[in-house]
């Protein structure tokens, strides 16, 4: 028997010990194998939480290593074969995030062995490695009334220089223009001090404020652990969780702290 484990919402609880859990409107219900890193585990909460989820359970089950499910990756062909099979090909991966297993039939009660609560969302935002990436703004992908989706709307794509992005956010108020700046400014080191940066600290946007914070971690400046600790009380959980984050992989003497 294969340890597996299905994340749905709190108010799910009762329905579940009572009847099991019951196929989604395609017919399937997703888990994911038991693994030592709970964020692999448990990747696809955050996903769960755009939808509207608030509280989390973690439905621990187990499953025949002969019992036929789908497997593959988010963006890929997924594969009808064995469970077994399955997971030993997930466990081989390099990189194991995006990846999602369906079974073609209810879970039966019988088969539960544990609920758990999970305390906070684990895992990526929009998709797998997308933590400071803008999420794609196609129909699929983008929900209808969800967060920021007008300023996620396709557009022109906008070029300009590092001095012309230093520009717009020291004079812009354009949410989408300030994001463009941020992002081109990304992927250097840098010894100079983030103190242009700190208006946008007062921002409540939760993806412009993930660019930001990996722009500031890229200032080698006492200024970038000052701010992302003004970051780490911010009122967005998951701006909290990357600033505590970034600060935990800060080699304070890099940014001058003796």
């Amino acid at each position: 028997m294969a340890r597996l484990v299905h994340i749905t919402a709190e108010e799910n609880k009762k329905k579940i010990l009572n009847s099991g859990i019951k196929p989604n409107k395609y017919g399937l219900v997703y888990f994911m194998p038991h693994m030592e890193s709970m964020t692999i585990s448990h990747q696809w909460a955050r996903e769960l939480k755009r939808s509207g989820i608030k509280n989390f359970i973690a439905i621990d089950f187990k499953l025949p290593k002969e019992e036929m499910v789908w497997f593959g990756k988010y963006s890929r062909q997924h594969k009808l074969m064995p469970l077994n099979q399955a997971i030993s090909l997930f466990i081989e991966e390099e990189d194991q995030l995006g990846f999602e297993f369906f079974i073609e039939r209810k879970v039966l009660t019988k088969e539960i062995t544990k609920v758990r609560h999970i305390l906070k969302p684990m895992g990526w935002r929009y998709q797998p490695h997308a933590h400071g990436i803008k999420p794609c703004p196609c129909p699929m992908c983008i929900q209808s009334g969800g967060y920021k989706t007008n300023a996620l709307k396709e557009k022109p794509e906008i070029t300009m220089s590092r001095n012309e992005a230093k520009e717009i956010i020291a004079k812009s108020t354009n949410e989408d223009e300030l994001w463009d700046a941020v992002q081109r400014l990304k992927g250097k080191w840098k010894k100079y001090s983030p103190e242009y940066l700190e208006h946008l600290l007062t921002s409540n946007e939760e993806y412009f404020l993930s660019d930001l914070i990996e722009l500031i971690v890229e200032h080698r400046h006492p200024l970038s652990i000052d701010y992302l600790n003004r970051l780490v009380v911010h009122q967005n959980e998951d701006v909290r969780e990357d600033a505590i984050e970034s600060l935990d992989q800060i080699n304070e003497k890099d940014y001058g702290i003796r």
